[in-house]
């Protein structure tokens, strides 16, 4: 309305009102007639001006408003460049299609913005009733308390149903040993046999952890997906790492590891929220292991009885025959303890007996067994160790508790040495106790060759009932039975 009276409405009645006015004075002046006959003249000549100036009319709209509502679309389609004009009309057109597209832009950033924050609830959602659900699930299974070889399983398996672990791990952290032991390990869903690993399977050393472990045992939890590397050498595949602290009598006994191959797997959050249940888990799984412990352990050294000892030794042999590979067993005596006891009664020697159980727990593998026979006898079972891997192992444990300084009382060190047998299956063996035979005569070897010596038995009958020389070891081998 403001275009129309300001354009085509004043020039036409202007020219309307000219015209009448310039009849009526004509006809006044040249025709003497009526005034009402001149006035009727005059109001056709102002209709006639009127329908005349229509065509003008027509031309000063289309080139006032339609010519630059063509041009405007026409730069708008791209056939025409964007320039500024003069032209106050286009201009305007202009601004006020800039206005336009910028509310539009803005409406559809906020629709776009709207749109993201509710797929992002939508996937916070659908983690909570993951969550939830994993929760669940996992309250249900903590009803009755589970041994850890039950627990690790059916935690991998719930695990594997959220997120996409290509293996699972539930690792243990004993102050009294150097590596992190690995209680559970599934590959695939597949649990892995851990007392059959390889020197080049998955070990954790204290002092060299992987950062997955190392994160989880500093800040609780730790998650890394799309990796460009492994961060873990034992799984080089891996891309993607979440690692969860579990607690038992302290923070960060244990550690659930899990690695992925998958560079975008879900989000954490699921197993975030499942953590405490988890720990709670493994809390109850570690007391019953130790309840089970309490009557297969040594009190004085931790290591396991003489029992367990020979059960074990008989299921490393059953397994050893049914996959030809070898098993040895090591007899390690303190030289000399009785002088320690002597001097510094029963309390020192039962420090020496436990320390130099230590020291040997420190050099060996996490699937190897370490027991205690009686007084300062031990018996070390490595699967999957020949002779001269058992001669090594051996030797290291020698030199090392030679090295030692032991500290029996406030300033007093006292320097101790160790002798040691060795018996390996099958040669000398067919049976655990007469393995264990092999290994008692190789140390009486050792000591008749003046201590602190290592000694493999040659020729050691297969007959389980040979005692060896050392009556002491025969008649415990024979009371506990083979």
């Amino acid at each position: 309305m403001e275009f129309f009276w300001g354009t085509l409405a004043p020039f036409t009645v202007l020219v309307a009102f000219g015209m009448a006015v310039l009849v009526f004075v004509l006809g006044v002046w040249n025709l003497q007639g009526d005034a009402g006959d001149i006035a009727r003249v005059a109001a056709l000549v102002v209709g006639a001006g009127l329908l005349l100036n229509l065509p003008v009319q027509y031309y000063l709209v289309k080139s006032r408003l339609h010519r630059p509502i063509e041009r405007l679309a026409a730069e708008l389609q791209g056939r025409a460049p964007w320039r500024a004009e003069g032209d106050v009309l286009l201009n305007s057109l202009r601004r006020a299609t800039e206005q336009v597209r910028d509310r539009y832009a803005a409406s559809r950033l906020e629709l776009e913005r709207a749109q993201e924050i509710t797929d992002e609830l939508r996937e916070r959602a659908a983690a909570h009733a993951a969550a939830d659900r994993l929760a669940a699930r996992l309250a249900e299974s903590l009803r009755t308390a589970e041994p850890v070889a039950q627990f690790g399983p059916e935690v991998a398996t719930l695990i594997r149903e959220f997120w996409p672990a290509d293996h699972v791990l539930l690792l243990y952290r004993d102050d009294s040993q150097a590596d992190l032991e690995i209680l559970y390990h599934a590959a695939g869903g597949t649990p892995v046999e851990e007392s059959a690993a390889s020197e080049e399977g998955p070990r954790y050393r204290k002092t060299s952890l992987p950062p997955p472990v190392k994160g989880a045992l500093r800040r609780g939890f730790y998650a890394e997906s799309g990796l460009p590397f492994s961060q873990d050498p034992a799984f080089p595949e891996a891309r993607s790492f979440i690692a969860m602290a579990l607690d038992h009598r302290g923070p960060g006994a244990g550690v659930l590891l899990l690695a992925s191959s998958t560079l975008v797997p879900p989000p954490p959050e699921i197993l975030r929220r499942a953590q405490p249940l988890i720990s709670l888990g493994f809390s109850r799984a570690m007391y019953l292991r130790e309840l089970g412990d309490a009557a297969i352990r040594d009190g004085l050294t931790g290591a396991y009885t003489y029992d367990h000892f020979l059960l074990t030794l008989r299921h490393e042999m059953a397994r050893s025959n049914r996959y030809s590979r070898p098993v040895s067993c090591l007899i390690l005596d303190i030289d000399n303890l009785r002088r320690i006891n002597d001097r510094y009664d029963a309390r020192g020697g039962d420090q020496v007996i436990a320390e130099v159980a230590q020291l040997a727990r420190n050099l060996i593998r996490s699937s190897d067994i370490l027991a205690r026979i009686s007084g300062g006898r031990l018996a070390l079972l490595l699967p999957e160790t020949n002779a001269e891997a058992a001669l090594t192992v051996a030797d290291r444990v020698r030199a090392k508790i030679e090295e030692h300084p032991f500290i029996v009382q406030r300033g007093v060190v006292e320097r101790v040495t160790a002798s040691l047998g060795i018996g390996v299956h099958p040669p000398h063996g067919v049976t655990a106790l007469a393995l264990v035979d092999a290994a008692h005569q190789a140390l009486q070897e050792a000591k008749a060759r003046g201590r602190n010596q290592v000694a493999i038995r040659g020729e050691v009958p297969d007959q389980e009932g040979e005692a060896p020389p050392d009556g002491e070891s025969s008649s415990e081998s024979r009371d506990t039975g083979s």
